[in-house]
């Protein structure tokens, strides 16, 4: 931090001493650990019905007399949208509290300091366009941070502000270069089947009573899929539509564009607030490698991307595509119904659905998972996983492989086995599909990484996305046969789903 306020302060022509400087940054460290100590930590941020606070636009003003909020949207908003904001609207405030400590933190703060945090955080936000030497002081704090020995080529960093700030317009270039129209298809006949596959769980699952079964299996036939991407933007009419009022010109300066896209970016979303909500909007990038639930909209969402190797290929063996993209299909439908998405019904609304004895019942199964994970201690880093923070994507992938194992052993009743995969005939289907499963999650991690995945990240280290999953599903240890009592069929597991 203080090569950067060093060199911030010489391009700005400003006098610079180290002791001086060094000082500054003590200050902005410690300021900036007493706003992460008055934020709620997100393992607790699990409740949304807490969170979910109501008011109108005229409260912030109340709850944090130090901004002019007014003032601030009217700057912020587009003209179109100032009537709307003047009719004092519903806002959602997540942490009410947050917004009193914060005040009393700014209040009692010397306004030195913040305005040298204000400035420190804008010239972080542009560190990647300020030139290689913020560039070379970035890439020092990602080594200690992360343990990354080695700046990006400089056509990834284009390549991802782009995709980031452009989605549909990248997503369409993606779509037309290598995506295999065969591939949605395939897709939605194997969602059709964890869909059905899940329907039986909950047919199945002894611990929920009548009527919350019944508002369950209503939820999870209302599950909206969302595969590949929205078709428009394969129309060029229709995408340049959608980026009206958007004009950049490829002899525009880098700092210009990024402007002009945040601003249009900014107006797009003050429009939006005045336009009904659309639950089957497609808001991903297609050229993302990633899966997504959308507890709000009740919708499970698969880019393009994702649906390749090695999750998935139309022409793969289904052994491998239900270890693969099937079990992601199932992670995905699961959110819907683990500690944070069970909190909304089948369109998306938060709603208390859950009888209390049946809600007892969950929380009982959750807290298994919870303690399960949180005993596991990660090699080099001398950390244990969170179990509370990553509890919902611990439920999700135990409940996921098991939706999906069983869709496959559906598919071979109904077609028959598959032929062994050539060069790796010792292993059966059943055996592939967890090969399958195992081989989507290879990675290296380093420790530095690994200590900040553990502290932050949602879900477990990939190894135990793998083993301790595995080792939850008696189908595993069957197909390996593993002793009983071993690390893979131990004597007693976790399962939610």
């Amino acid at each position: 931090m203080v090569n950067k306020i060093e060199l911030f302060q010489k391009d700005a022509g400003l006098p610079t001493n180290k002791t001086k400087l060094a000082s500054d940054a003590d200050e902005l460290i410690d300021l900036e650990t007493k706003l992460a100590e008055i934020l709620v930590p997100e393992e607790d941020r699990r409740n949304f019905t807490e969170l979910y606070n109501l008011r109108r636009l005229s409260d912030l003003q109340e709850l944090m007399p130090l901004v002019d909020w007014k003032r601030f949207f009217h700057a912020v908003a587009p003209f179109s949208t100032h009537n709307y904001l003047s009719s004092n609207p519903e806002i959602l405030i997540v942490e009410i509290d947050f917004m009193r400590r914060i005040t009393e933190l700014l209040q009692s703060t010397d306004p030195r300091i913040i305005t040298n945090y204000v400035l420190m955080r804008y010239s972080s936000s542009w560190s990647g366009e300020m030139g290689e030497r913020y560039e070379d002081i970035l890439q020092d704090f990602h080594r200690v941070m992360y343990g990354k020995q080695q700046k990006a080529p400089r056509w990834k960093d284009c390549t991802s502000q782009t995709m980031h700030r452009l989605q549909y317009a990248t997503g369409a270039m993606y779509v037309r270069k290598a995506f295999d129209p065969a591939s949605k298809n395939v897709t939605l006949e194997m969602i059709d089947d964890l869909q059905d596959v899940f329907h039986e769980i909950l047919l199945n699952t002894d611990w929920m009573d009548e009527k919350t079964r019944a508002t369950a299996l209503d939820k999870a036939k209302q599950i909206l899929p969302q595969i590949a991407y929205p078709d428009f933007i394969l129309d060029d009419t229709k995408l340049d539509n959608h980026y009206s009022g958007l004009d950049v010109h490829d002899n525009e300066a880098y700092s210009d564009m990024l402007d002009k896209v945040g601003r249009w970016s900014i107006e797009y979303a003050f429009k939006r607030l005045t336009k009904p909500v659309d639950r089957t909007e497609f808001n991903f990038n297609a050229a993302v490698v990633n899966a997504y639930y959308s507890s709000t909209s009740n919708a499970i969402k698969f880019p393009a991307a994702i649906l390749q190797a090695p999750f998935f290929h139309h022409t793969f063996p289904r052994s491998l595509n239900y270890g693969g993209i099937g079990a992601v299909i199932g992670h995905e439908i699961t959110h819907g119904f683990d500690d944070q998405g069970r909190q909304f019904d089948g369109v998306g609304n938060l709603r208390d659905w859950w009888d209390e004895e049946v809600q007892k019942k969950f929380e009982d199964r959750t807290q298994c998972i919870i303690d399960q994970y949180a005993k596991i201690e990660v090699p080099g880093t001398g950390l244990k996983i969170n179990g509370k923070l990553t509890q919902g994507e611990n439920i999700a992938d135990n409940g996921g492989i098991k939706q999906a194992y069983r869709a496959y052993k559906n598919y071979i009743r109904k077609h028959g086995e598959e032929k062994r995969v050539k060069g790796l005939e010792q292993y059966n289907n059943e055996q592939m599909f967890f090969l399958g499963y195992a081989t989507v999650w290879c990675g290296h991690s380093t420790d530095d990484s690994m200590i900040n995945l553990i502290l932050t990240d949602p879900h477990s280290p990939q190894r135990y996305r793998v083993n301790q999953v595995l080792a939850n599903q008696p189908e595993f240890a069957a197909a390996f046969k593993c002793e009983v009592g071993s690390p893979m069929n131990p004597t007693e597991r976790c399962s939610v789903w």
